[in-house]
């Protein structure tokens, strides 16, 4: 596991100078829909701090700071290149640290606001990463990723819906990866078949509520029809910020 996380990271080392040619966000990019989205989040529920969980090139923070002046934004991302190129887009290199998702280093509740935009797929123990984003999460948390169920043709959904109704995950992705276990790709490095609709109820269990929406695909099922998906968890912090104002 640990060679397919630096096989991950000499991915992004080699391909940095061209990562935002390949990965920017544009108007019809799911995470930049996501971005949009978010911009009026945080302002709805008074965020004053951001933590960018594999912030990469800093694409995220470089949109969301300009029309939010007022947060303060961090940035962790454990490859040293791309977190150079967020220095050359003007983010400050105090607030770009070097990290693991899965071992974040602060305390409970140290941000108002944990996101994640397509990071989740390129970890293995993708779990881990979401059980720290909620610790480090005071108000909310909101991840953009794959949905892999609701990829591909029709017959396709429906054979990776069968395997995972039937709780063989595990064996899906072997399948999806020839044995595997992972994708190995020039486009795209190491990723992993990965749904944020197998998070949920993780996300549930650490939160008062939770809010999806399809990025991409038109979806009034989630599971079987979005390509890829949003998830904002709400604490009780988040709600109680809202429900002062109506009072």
């Amino acid at each position: 596991m640990q060679e397919e996380v630096e096989k991950q990271r000499e991915y992004y080392e080699n391909t940095a100078a061209h990562y935002d040619d390949a990965c920017c966000f544009d108007p019809n990019d799911e995470h930049h829909f996501a971005c949009a989205a978010l911009s009026g989040l945080l302002r709805h529920y008074h965020v004053e701090s951001v933590l960018d969980v594999g912030c990469g090139t800093g694409r995220a923070i470089d949109r969301l700071q300009k029309h939010h002046p007022e947060i303060a934004f961090t940035g962790l991302e454990p490859v040293k290149a791309l977190r150079d190129l967020a220095v050359e887009k003007g983010i400050p290199a105090g607030t770009l640290l070097d990290g693991d998702a899965t071992k974040l280093p602060f305390p409970d509740g140290a941000f108002d606001c944990v996101m994640m935009f397509g990071v989740l797929h390129h970890i293995p123990n993708a779990g881990d990463a979401v059980a720290e984003a909620l610790r480090v999460a005071a108000k909310l948390v909101f991840i953009s990723d794959h949905n892999i169920y609701g990829m591909g043709s029709r017959c396709t959904r429906f054979g990776k819906q069968i395997f995972h109704d039937l709780g063989l995950r595990g064996l899906l992705r072997r399948i999806m990866t020839g044995g595997k276990g992972y994708h190995d790709t020039d486009w795209d490095g190491v990723f992993y078949p990965f749904s944020l609709i197998d998070h949920v109820p993780q996300i549930r269990k650490e939160t008062v509520k939770v809010h999806c929406f399809s990025t991409k695909t038109p979806a009034v099922n989630l599971y079987r029809q979005a390509s890829h998906l949003a998830v904002l968890g709400l604490k009780k912090a988040a709600v109680e910020s809202v429900d002062g104002e109506a009072g």
